[in-house]
């Protein structure tokens, strides 16, 4: 075909039939995309969703922190506790020994 020369019908109609099926692949690219896109409502009410989420374990952790320095504060109570335990008494019967062998040699 020559450049000065018109396209036959036949021509056209393939031209026209390939760009109709560019058209129907990019369409069907086009939707494939916008099928995986998320709406502003699927998305804000996934956003609420996720911060009370995110509260909920922000207070159970600090309940978690609390109910461990409580824990802490036992533990160091009872040892405190234990240690007194066997001091004090320890202490008495050295005292009652001391003062027992000082008044048993006069």
């Amino acid at each position: 075909m020559s450049p000065t020369q018109d396209p036959t019908p036949w021509e056209l109609l393939r031209a026209m039939q390939s760009l109709r099926d560019d058209l129907r692949a990019d369409f069907a690219a086009f939707a494939a995309r916008l099928a995986e896109t998320v709406t502003k409502e699927s998305y804000a009410a996934d956003r609420r969703t996720d911060e009370v989420r995110l509260r909920a374990l922000e207070s159970n952790l600090a309940e978690l922190r609390q109910d461990r320095e409580k824990e802490q504060a036992e533990a160091r109570t009872n040892r405190r506790l234990a240690v007194s335990a066997f001091v004090a008494p320890t202490l008495v019967v050295l005292i009652t020994a001391v003062l027992l062998a000082e008044f048993g040699t006069k």
